[in-house]
């Protein structure tokens, strides 16, 4: 009833992860702008508008006055964890910008969501110390680019500064810097983050490396071990690997109305 939901659902309806996973909820906001912006399927936005709206006020309740947004609930909703993310805080003001196109299309304007993504990003691209420390994670490395938080100039030396550490050339980006293991996933979302950033070059590169993770029948495997080309976790293709995929193409490509759903805002 408060808009939030829990972290990781099985076919079976079980829960593997029951926690209030602020990040996963708001993907509500940026996955129904880009429904919106492909089908122009109105009845279907103002049908979940409620939905939006309650998930996205729910998430901004766990905003701390000076921008980040806590990570989690438990998952009673009794205790919100202690600490933020900033790969989640940057995702969560995009799923926000996006909200707010939605409230402005069925004329109910929320302009507190995009002062609430301003503060987010502000922290993101000036204050990382805010955050955890997850340095090892390769989302917090290109994700502030990724969905417009760090923008310009900046985002391309973002961008170019940990290039070395998380980039393997010819097969794409470690999911963390300290071990060979390739994820089609992180590699398609750099790509979009460097689409996003106008080099355009690079970003094809990057989606060019995720073939090797491609099955015949358009699976592609989660992840690859290097040298040892184990897949990881054994023998897994994700439905998020390829749609990752999809999305990179499209930034690209720009073959899709939603093509633009991560581009930056424009300059203030």
């Amino acid at each position: 009833p408060d808009g939030a939901w829990h972290n990781y659902y099985m076919p079976d309806a079980t829960l593997e992860n029951a926690k209030l996973d602020t990040n996963v909820c708001a993907y509500i906001g940026a996955g129904l702008w880009h429904h919106w912006l492909c089908t122009g399927d109105r009845p279907f936005v103002e049908r979940m508008w409620p939905v939006v709206r309650r998930t996205l006020d729910w998430v901004l309740s766990l905003q701390l006055p000076h921008g980040p947004v806590l990570w989690a609930v438990e998952a009673d909703g009794s205790r919100p964890w202690d600490y933020a993310l900033l790969t989640g805080s940057s995702s969560i003001q995009h799923a926000l910008r996006c909200g707010a196109q939605l409230a402005q299309l069925i004329n109910e304007p929320r302009p507190e969501w995009l002062a609430a993504a301003d503060r987010m990003a502000y922290m993101v691209a000036h204050h990382p110390e805010a955050f955890e420390p997850k340095e090892r994670w390769a989302m917090d490395w290109y994700y502030p680019v990724l969905t417009g938080a760090v923008r310009g100039e900046q985002a391309k030396a973002h961008l170019a500064d940990k290039w070395d550490v998380f980039a393997m050339e010819g097969k794409g980006i470690r999911c963390v810097s300290d071990e060979p293991w390739i994820t089609a996933s992180e590699t398609a979302e750099a790509a979009i983050a460097y689409a996003t950033s106008g080099d355009l070059s690079t970003a094809t590169d990057l989606l060019l490396w995720t073939r090797s993770h491609r099955l015949d029948d358009g699976s592609y495997w989660t992840g690859i071990v290097y040298p040892t080309l184990e897949r990881f976790p054994f023998g897994e293709t994700s439905a998020y690997t390829a749609a990752a995929v999809i999305l990179a193409a499209d930034a690209i490509t720009g073959a899709s109305p939603a093509s633009a759903v991560f581009t930056p805002r424009p300059q203030d």
